[in-house]
Order: C-alpha cells, then structure tokens, then sequence
C-alpha cells in the first residue's frame, strides 16, 4: 500500500514539474512574441511618424495649410527624425507589449490591471518621452524636465491601459476562431488600439497643454478646439492601431522561430557559442563600416549627416532656411 502511495505522489509531483516547465516555456515565448510584437510596430510607427509629424506640427506651430506643408516636408528633415522616432519606439513598443503580457500574469480585475500597467509604463519611459519632446523642440533638458506632466501622462497611459484590455478582450470573445487568423488578429489589435488612443485623448490633450513652450503658450480657449483635438488625435491613433496590427502578424513566426531555435540549442550547445560570435561579429562590422564612412565623408559631413540640404550656413546664399522646431506637445505618444 505504502509502495503504491509513493508511486502515484512520484508521478503526480513528475506531471506537476512538467506541467510547470510547460507553463514557463509557454510563458517565455509569448514574452518573446510579444517583444517581436512592439520591435515590428516601432519600426512601422517610425516611418509613419518621421513623415506624419514634420506635416502636422507645421500645420499647428507654422499655421500653415496642408497643401503648404506638404510642400514644406524637407526629405533630409525626415531622415534625421526617423532616427529619433526608431531609438525611442524601439524602447517604448516592446517594453509595453512586454509588461502588458507580464501583468496579465497578475490575479487582478481587468481594470485594476490596465492602471497597473499603464502607471508602471508611465514611470519608466516617461524620461525617455520627454527627452524626445525636448530635444525636437532644442529646449534645455534637466533632470526636472524629464519628468514633466507626469499626472496628465500618467493618467492618458491608465485609460489607454484599461481601455485596451477591455476592448481586446471584448475583441476576441466576439469571434474566438477568427482571432487566431491573420486578418482577425491585425482587426482585433486595429479596433482594440484605436478605442483606446480615442479614450484616452483627453489625456494626451492635458498634456501638450502642460508641455506648451513658455514664448508659444496659447490660452486653454485657443488650445482646447475641437478641429485641433480631432486631427492630433486621429493621426497619432491610425499611426498606433496601423502600426501594431502589423506587429500582431510578425508574432506567431517569431514564436515558431523561437521554439525552433531553442529545440536546436537544447540539442547543439554550441550554438550559443556560435550566436555569441554572430553578435560580435556583427558588432565589428558596424564599427569597421562607421570608420570607413568617416575616413570618405569626413567627420563633418557624419556629424551633421544632411546639413547640406536642410540648414542655412555662412557664405550660403542659397541655403534653406532652417526648418521651425518641432511642437510635438499634442503628438499622440500613447505606447
């Protein structure tokens, strides 16, 4: 009786393990799709926003019509911001799509978990927001400014977080089956981002008014218009729900590739080793590429990469004028 009695406790305390170990590569995996999920939909946001943003901020700083600034998109212009906007969404994407799988791990009530993540989120790339806000607009950053309009942010990042995972899982109890497809996971993220960058608006209104440059500052009558609210907000959503509806269809490859490549490392050992050796490889080569690019343009042209066509300089007649900073206070930075 008591050999039967260990046995069946050894096999149950075996299938627990296993089931555990089940659980915590299933885990992992939906953390790296998730990360896939943010890097593929920073990439896409950034080309979208490096054209987009230079177009909207000259129609609300310049006051310019749309036909104007579309003449005014400077090329050179769009190639410098696009390193801006891919440094910082590379941070900013995977890092939520990240957390919002962790906190779903959490026992709370759905809307407890969104403003769980949507504080967390908040805190910890709120410095890197404001340092892109700063630096796009050439105003002096402090350690006093990184952290500026932290209750308006904060609380657009909790509705956005709440709304988002109610709508998601609205999204996917309407159709269960189409959910696992591509088309019903880039509607299910599309709709899901767009109701919560609408929602949560009012936020990301409060604060660009709270972000105003002090020689530009409008009054909340001249700030707060319906016209101004309807167009940053629809820009700044249709980029967010385009951008990680694309994201949705890079996931399952990279889970697949993912499980494929951890089955080949569990059996070859020596592929650690290997990617290791890809990685510095890699490394050397940007590094070589960097000096070779340096040694034929000169460290001036690499400093100032586009100067040439952008920027007035001395002795320039022809020069364009430099082009106005950009106002990104009412740009919808929800993730």
């Amino acid at each position: 009786g008591r050999l039967k009695l260990s046995q069946v406790t050894l096999r149950s305390a075996t299938s627990l393990r296993q089931n555990r170990m089940a659980e915590h590569k299933d885990f992992v995996a939906r953390i790296v799709g998730a990360a896939s999920q943010g890097a593929v939909g920073a990439v896409v946001a950034a080309g979208l926003s490096a054209v987009t943003e230079p177009i909207v901020n000259s129609v609300l700083v310049k006051r310019v019509s749309l036909s104007e600034a579309l003449e005014e998109l400077d090329p050179d212009r769009v190639k410098r911001f696009l390193k801006t906007t891919l440094a910082t969404n590379f941070i900013k994407f995977p890092f939520f799509e990240v957390t919002n799988i962790i906190m779903q791990g959490v026992e709370l009530p759905p809307s407890a978990r969104g403003a769980a993540l949507g504080t967390v989120f908040c805190t910890t790339t709120l410095p890197i927001t404001n340092y892109r806000f700063r630096k796009s607009m050439d105003l002096p950053i402090t350690a006093k400014s990184l952290y500026q309009a932290y209750l308006p942010t904060v609380l657009r990042d909790i509705l956005y977080g709440i709304v988002r995972n109610k709508v998601m899982a609205l999204m996917v109890s309407l159709n269960p089956a189409a959910a696992g497809t591509n088309v019903g996971r880039f509607t299910n993220m599309f709709v899901t981002v767009m109701a919560a960058c609408v929602l949560s608006a009012p936020g990301n209104e409060l604060r660009g008014f709270c972000l105003q440059p002090a020689d530009r500052r409008q009054s909340m009558s001249d700030f707060f218009k319906p016209v101004k609210f309807v167009r940053s907000t629809s820009v700044g959503a249709l980029i967010m729900a385009v951008s990680l509806g694309v994201g949705t269809l890079a996931t399952p490859q990279v889970e697949r590739l993912w499980g494929a490549l951890r089955e080949y490392l569990k059996k070859s050992p020596l592929g650690y080793l290997l990617l290791a050796l890809f990685a510095v490889q890699w490394a050397l080569d940007a590094r070589r590429h960097a000096q070779v690019f340096e040694a034929l343009l000169g460290p001036e042209s690499v400093a100032q990469p586009g100067a040439s066509g952008s920027g007035a300089s001395p002795g320039n007649a022809n020069a364009k004028a430099a082009p106005v900073p950009q106002d990104n206070s009412r740009r919808a930075n929800y993730s």
